[in-house]
Order: structure tokens, then sequence, then C-alpha cells
């Protein structure tokens, strides 16, 4: 029997890891910005949602394996038996929110100019 309760998925430690027990099923929606997805203790099986014109993908994962996963992707990751994972953002989403930044005080200068 599959449990899709979230009482038992739970982040863990300070490490920012979520557990999954036997049974525990997951959707994980991606975004904003692409992340991976770390293993680091057991085994998940991960589908990643299609479409009409693209079948989805199932990946099995191992502690040690990462999944780089776009923007705006869809998940459903069950652990086999149990697992532990963590959700990263990745330095190039990193980059990216940096430069989208605008300091409150160039926004100023930029109407002083423009005045």
């Amino acid at each position: 029997m599959i449990n899709t309760a979230t009482s038992s998925i739970r982040p863990t430690r300070d490490d920012g890891a979520w557990t999954l027990s036997r049974g525990d099923v997951m959707r994980l929606p991606i975004g904003p910005g692409p992340r991976e997805l770390r293993v680091l203790e057991g085994r998940v099986w991960v589908t990643q949602q299609g479409a009409l014109q693209m079948p989805s993908d199932d990946y099995w994962l191992e502690a040690g394996d990462a999944l780089e996963l776009p923007s705006g992707a869809e998940l459903v990751v069950e652990a086999w038996p149990s697992a532990r994972f963590q959700l990263l953002v990745t330095p190039a989403a990193c980059r990216a929110q940096r430069a989208r930044r605008v300091s409150p005080w160039s926004a100023i200068g930029q109407r002083l100019v423009a005045a």
C-alpha cells in the first residue's frame, strides 16, 4: 500500500534533507530555477512528468547520485525502501538570481538621473 500522507515526509537535521520511509511517495514541483536532487542515503525512484510529445522519464538513484532538474519540472519521488535526499539550488540558479536583484539605492540613483 502506498502512503501518500505527508506526515511521515519531513525535512531532517540541519542539512535540509528530506526523509522518505517505506511506501512514501512525494510530488515535487521544481523551481523557480533549476535544482539538483542529491540522494544521501538509500535509493529513490524518480519519475519526471512528461507531455504528449515527450513521455515521462524514470530514474533510479542511489546514495551519492544526483539528478539535474530544469525549472518547472514536476516529479514524483518514491523511496525503495527508504531514503534521504536534498533538493539543492544549482550555482547557475544562484548567479541568475543575483543578476536579477536590484539595490534600492541604484533604483533611486536611476530616478535622480532621469529627473
